[in-house]
């Protein structure tokens, strides 16, 4: 096998194994020639939303296509590949929001023949993070579609772009990859079942799960958030000055401060499964007695009302309120 060969199978393998329903509807459509103007891939981070549009985007510009699918190895495959075809456009968030200006300059290359041919892709990534008049501004030539051009549109979150939006592409929906076998991929990395557990309830991604495993601050992050929660269990007055001095610490940035609720989370639902013997895949299984202990001092009323809370919790962080008092205050109410 020649070393393009095992580069074509590779990716051909990546997606198939994360979306294979999705892989073979799309080979059938590139095979008959009949992909569509505009598409809206929505799922959660790490299911092969930008693989797959990468992949169809190589699929049109293809010098050696095999059945319609693309060789992944010849000139143009590689230059999409590597983000350098002149008519592949890619956006994505300038800071916070894709802004009028980005979508602008999107509505000129729409207007333009394509540089080499007459095709041309725009794939935009966190299109839900769109402003306003960028949105407004997008539905333009999404509503006077040109045949040569084809528009991928990513998001992990379909509630928030403009019903008018949605209603002009074609919905594809990509499923999380299953945990079980996520964590049967970690094993034969030689991520143990006790490690892996906490990831494939973080992320839905291989890649990811490896990283976050290999990441320092991470594996301390998992270890500061057990031990809060364990105060926490015992109803340890400990557990608040806990937030000021290792919670606050560590956890400085508004993204980590919400997966350290998630971890904390995490753990009230194993509680919560354990209490109605309703367990399938625990996040934290090395950690089970003490799990087992606290929910038969507690009862399910109150860990559902627990975890009502850390939700609640989540939203005062995504308002921007202070994170030390959302801890403490957090704190109070699940030792109340």
């Amino acid at each position: 096998m020649s070393e393009g060969d095992k580069m074509e199978g590779t990716e051909e393998k990546k997606l198939a194994w994360l979306q294979p329903e999705l892989m073979n509807r799309f080979k059938r459509n590139l095979k008959h020639g009949d992909l569509l103007h505009a598409y809206l891939f929505e799922g959660t981070t790490g299911t092969g939303k930008k693989e797959m549009a990468m992949w169809l985007a190589q699929s049109l510009f293809c010098q050696d296509k095999v059945d319609g699918s693309p060789c992944g190895v010849c000139l143009n495959c590689k230059r999409v590949a590597d983000h350098q075809h002149p008519d592949v456009l890619e956006i994505e968030p300038d800071g916070l929001s894709i802004k009028v200006d980005q979508v602008r300059e999107l509505k000129t290359e729409f207007s333009k023949s394509g540089v080499e041919s007459r095709q041309k892709v725009f794939i935009v990534t966190d299109v839900e993070k769109m402003t306003v008049g960028a949105a407004n501004s997008l539905l333009k030539f999404l509503e006077e579609p040109d045949g040569t051009v084809v528009a991928f549109l990513l998001t992990t979150a379909k509630n928030r772009i403009l019903p008018t939006i949605l209603s002009r592409c074609q919905l594809v929906h990509f499923s999380p990859l299953p945990k079980q076998i996520l964590l049967q991929e970690l094993e034969k990395l030689e991520i143990s079942e006790k490690q892996g557990a906490l990831l494939v309830h973080l992320t839905n991604s291989l890649d990811s799960a490896v990283e976050m495993n290999r990441n320092e601050w991470f594996n301390e992050a998992r270890e500061i958030i057990w031990k809060w929660f364990h105060q926490i269990s015992k109803n340890e007055k400990q557990a608040f000055i806990f937030v000021q001095t290792d919670i606050i610490t560590h956890f400085k940035e508004r993204e980590n401060q919400q997966l350290a609720l998630d971890m904390l989370l995490l753990a009230y639902r194993d509680a919560l499964m354990l209490y109605y013997r309703s367990v399938d895949l625990l996040a934290f299984p090395q950690h089970q007695d003490v799990l087992n202990r606290f929910q038969q001092k507690v009862n399910g009323k109150k860990l559902t009302e627990s975890i009502e809370m850390i939700l609640t919790s989540k939203k005062k962080l995504e308002s921007n309120v202070s994170a030390q008092g959302v801890f403490e205050q957090l704190t109070l109410l699940l030792m109340d």
